[in-house]
């Protein structure tokens, strides 16, 4: 008997092709949806009908919700793109995200991705893999302060938060947090 790997059509894995130009983003606080383009394989944004890609992001924004049945990450935000790079600015009228209880996950690099198959989320540390709780599934979604992170060179379609999180246990959410608030 011969085994064959699952193959999908829609590769995680980023296309090394560049970024055609782009439009100038729209100025001011946007609400801006956050996800992986299946079709052109790099990550994209999209703001109102227009979207943007990116392979690199940077920056602070507030995560007020997501969207589990598409896999798309909302944030709240100025943004801007500078080649193949995505930044995002917190609104200057943004409030520290509230401290909750639940499971606390150390201030570390944080990657956050989605599970298409169970239609949900998922937390790793990436500083900490020896850690039992390194990687924890069926996260039901993200909220706070994201401190974002994506190297271009990251050729699968991760983001990564630079903080602690605590993962609410009655919810299953991901409270994202920023120390620098």
């Amino acid at each position: 008997m011969v085994l064959s790997p699952i193959l999908y059509d829609d590769s995680q894995t980023q296309s090394p092709a560049p970024i055609p130009a782009q439009p100038p983003m729209p100025a001011g606080v946007q609400i801006i949806e956050i996800s992986w383009d299946r079709d052109a394989r790099w990550m994209r944004a999209i703001i109102g009908s227009q979207k943007w890609h990116f392979k690199e992001l940077l920056g602070r924004a507030q995560i007020i919700g997501t969207d589990n049945a598409r896999g798309r990450i909302h944030a709240r935000a100025m943004a801007r793109v500078e080649g193949e790079t995505f930044i995002l600015y917190r609104a200057p009228d943004a409030v520290p995200h509230p401290k909750i209880e639940g499971i606390e996950r150390l201030d570390s690099h944080q990657r956050l991705c989605y599970r298409r198959s169970h239609r949900d989320w998922r937390v790793r540390d990436e500083r900490r893999p020896e850690m039992p709780d390194a990687l924890m599934l069926g996260i039901a979604g993200y909220l706070g302060d994201f401190v974002a992170e994506k190297e271009a060179v990251d050729p699968i379609a991760h983001l990564y938060h630079n903080g602690p999180i605590i993962v609410e246990e009655g919810t299953r959410i991901a409270h994202l947090y920023d120390l620098g608030l």
